[in-house]
């Protein structure tokens, strides 16, 4: 008694009624209470009673009387049962058998085709048993012609059906078509054989109460006494007044929970304790990835990347897509944020192994990457870096031009090889004022370094003719206007990373945006040293660059001074 409106035989220690429950369940379907056994439901126990009187005046209608030998639905007695299901096995190779007899005297171009298809004997390996058969399975149940009967000699019956034809003559025809001969049967005969089976046929055919089938007729008249109904029903109605009860029960089993859990929900999907807290992990993350010599440590699960890199683009973070496998084609993907360093070597096509937080190693590799400076250092240096791949494109574009444009005037400047190969035609003479093609990327040159010495010139004579002060206002002026502006705006964009578009991307809905500091940037994203006295590791050279860029610093700054502190000439 648990209230789903759900009884099961064990629901009482009356074995009639618990029998009662069980067979009207058996031939229902039944429906699985809440403590997983099998049972009936109220409209299930109508059901069952409902069929019963219909099978039983179905099942009336196809006895035979003891003074009778046959009936009208039954015309071959007790064996017509028997009968019938030998006349079903290859009824319908008969009926094509006689089709295709018909098809070869309508229409004569057919009468090659009537015993088989060519294709099939082609396909045909003789020594293959199975093919054989497959093969045989393919024609008809004998050899087709137009007006001829089907023969039961079994030379002339397809091997696989033989016995079949051979019970049928023996058993069959006898007492459906008496007067066929024994080594053929027409095709009136054989309709003869399919009307002697109609009236049965139609009996089969309206049948009712099929669901209680399979009970014995006794069984079938002891489930109809009303007082097992009656007893069902009452424990039906017992169940339901339970049902309030467990209602409450849960709804109390629910504030248990939710007392128990409800901080532990909040702080993961709220107000984010456990993602903010190097010793512990969210609900909602995967794992870490290491990858290129670091450590990422925060992976979200993603469905669709390719909608999930729209909302991520948002988020003006350095963003690597992983496809994660594991053993048992065990794949999911994962979108991981690298938030201090550098972007490295993280391309598409990159190796790393993940480790979910639960410790289980998996293959990661990189399949898209949402790229945006990782720290100021990127960020300023980037309105360089595209300057230079600018310049180096131009650079790349002017030297094969020129590698072109001299690749051909050496061709058109050596002479044949081949013996018997005409010579080139000699070159067209220049047009006067028109400059050599060869010699057009030198002038282009030349006017390129006049006028680069032209302007330094200029700006030579132009510092020549200031004072102190106003070279060093002049330079720290035009330091600042390139420095300052580039400065700002990288700040800005870090300052704009946010990871909760991480999070919308997967469906969530952030009220507030989930900004990093310097120390959530390190714990997201940990690069870890060499043991101390490892040989053979790759050298730092941040010190190195460090004192060569604080030397070059003292020497403008000496430099400066000297000119400052100089008499003017």
């Amino acid at each position: 008694m648990n209230g789903d409106g759900v009884i099961s035989p064990e629901a009482t220690s009356d074995p009639v009624l618990a029998a009662f429950i069980g067979d009207a369940a058996n031939c229902t379907g039944g429906t699985l209470d809440l403590s997983g056994k099998k049972g009936v439901t109220e409209a299930q126990i109508n059901s069952f009673l409902a069929a019963i009187p219909a099978y039983l005046a179905w099942r009336e209608n196809g006895e035979i009387p003891a003074d009778a030998a046959s009936t009208p639905t039954m015309p071959f007695g007790a064996d017509t049962g028997a009968l019938h299901a030998l006349y079903l096995q290859q009824a319908s190779k008969v009926d094509l058998y006689f089709d295709l007899c018909r098809l070869g005297a309508f229409d004569a171009r057919t009468a090659s085709r009537l015993a088989g298809l060519d294709s099939h004997l082609q396909k045909l390996d003789p020594v293959d048993a199975a093919q054989v058969t497959q093969y045989l399975g393919t024609m008809p149940i004998a050899a087709p012609a137009p007006g001829k009967d089907l023969p039961l000699a079994e030379a002339e019956v397809n091997p696989i059906y033989r016995q079949w034809v051979r019970e049928l003559a023996e058993k069959v025809l006898p007492r459906t078509a008496p007067d066929a001969p024994g080594d053929s049967l027409s095709e009136a005969e054989w309709l003869q054989v399919k009307a002697a089976f109609t009236p049965y046929e139609a009996y089969l055919a309206s049948k009712a109460g099929g669901i209680v089938e399979a009970l014995a007729p006794d069984a079938l008249q002891a489930s109809l006494a009303p007082i097992l109904k009656e007893q069902a029903l009452l424990l039906l109605a017992a169940d339901q007044e339970v049902a309030g009860i467990v209602k409450q029960a849960e709804q109390v089993a629910r504030l248990l929970l939710l007392h128990q859990h409800i901080l532990v929900l909040a702080n993961n999907f709220v107000s984010f304790p456990y993602l903010y807290s190097p010793d512990s992990r969210a609900l909602f993350e995967m794992g870490s990835v290491i990858m290129d010599g670091r450590c990422l440590s925060f992976a979200v699960k993603v469905e669709n990347a390719a909608e999930h890199s729209k909302m991520a683009k948002l988020s003006n973070l350095f963003v690597v897509y992983l496809e994660v496998t594991g053993a048992a084609n065990e794949k999911f993907q994962v979108a991981v944020p690298v938030t201090s360093g550098t972007k490295g070597n993280l391309t598409v096509g990159k190796r790393g192994v993940f480790f979910d937080i639960h410790g289980k190693e998996y293959d990661a590799r990189i399949t898209q990457v949402i790229a945006n400076p990782v720290s100021l250092r990127e960020a300023l240096a980037l309105p360089f870096v595209r300057l230079w791949s600018i310049l180096e494109g131009r650079i790349e574009t002017w030297s094969t031009s020129s590698q072109k444009g001299l690749q051909t005037e050496f061709g058109k400047a050596m002479p044949p090889t081949t013996p018997g190969a005409k010579a080139p035609p000699p070159a067209k003479a220049p047009v006067p004022g028109q400059p050599r093609p060869a010699n057009s990327a030198f002038v282009g040159l030349c006017f390129v370094t006049a006028a680069l010495g032209s302007a330094f010139a200029f700006i030579t004579k132009t510092f020549s003719g200031m004072n102190r002060q106003h070279v060093m206002l002049g330079l720290s002026a035009a330091i600042g206007l390139v420095v300052l502006p580039i400065t700002l705006v990288a700040y800005l964009k870090l300052r704009r990373q946010d990871l909760s578009s991480l999070l919308e991307g997967g469906g969530w809905a952030i009220n507030a945006r989930m900004r990093l500091n310097r120390r959530q940037r390190r714990q997201f994203t940990t690069a870890y040293v060499f043991p101390a006295g490892a040989k053979g590791t790759p050298r730092r050279t941040h010190l190195l660059v460090f004192s060569i860029f604080m030397v070059l610093e003292l020497a403008i700054w000496a430099a400066l001074r000297w000119y400052s502190t100089s008499p003017m000439p």
